[in-house]
């Protein structure tokens, strides 16, 4: 069995061959950077034995490893506005802000779930906004604070109903772009 970090230095060994692997899912700019990233998830969450196995590396476990990690890239790329360096003109020139009545009703009704949440009991309160506002997992934030799992869905699930509740009508009226309403 292979211990410490030596596994990675196995599987490291064969880094064109990812190279390859990831130019193949049709990705030319950023094979390198995908393929970095894949040995960073495979130490943060990634067991030795299921990398390799006999001595060898077990290539379709890597294959999809590096799928998962282009296709986090594609989703993470679509969301991602870029203005081309190239272009002098609009290199020093900010986005336009194409609609500001749908920005201004996406604040306000930011601003009732706030309002609603100042309301709840001191534990919903801090849980719901710990949720929301970073990227913890329920289980992780289970984990962090040894609160059940369960304990914490069913309260993100009162928490939740609650605003559904209170702002459904506001919700729907953004959803139908009567912003006015809000």
């Amino acid at each position: 069995m292979v211990r410490g970090v030596d596994w990675l230095n196995i599987v490291a060994a064969q880094h064109k061959d990812w190279i390859k692997i990831v130019e193949g899912f049709g990705e030319r700019n950023y094979q390198e950077d995908i393929v970095q990233e894949a040995y960073i998830n495979l130490v943060k969450y990634a067991e030795p034995y299921r990398i390799i196995k006999d001595g060898k590396i077990v290539r379709g476990y890597m294959y999809f490893t590096l799928r998962n990690i282009w296709l986090q890239y594609l989703r993470s790329k679509k969301k991602i506005t870029k203005i081309s360096i190239d272009d002098e003109e609009n290199l020093y020139q900010l986005p336009q802000v194409d609609n500001l009545e749908e920005q201004e009703a996406f604040y306000k009704i930011c601003k009732a779930i706030d309002d609603i949440s100042d309301d709840w009991d001191w534990y919903d309160r801090k849980l719901f906004k710990l949720y929301r506002d970073t990227d913890l997992s329920i289980r992780k934030i289970a984990k962090e604070t040894n609160i059940s799992w369960v304990s914490i869905f069913n309260t993100l699930k009162n928490c939740k109903n609650e605003i559904k509740e209170k702002l459904n009508e506001d919700y729907e009226d953004y959803k139908n772009e009567d912003y006015d309403r809000i």
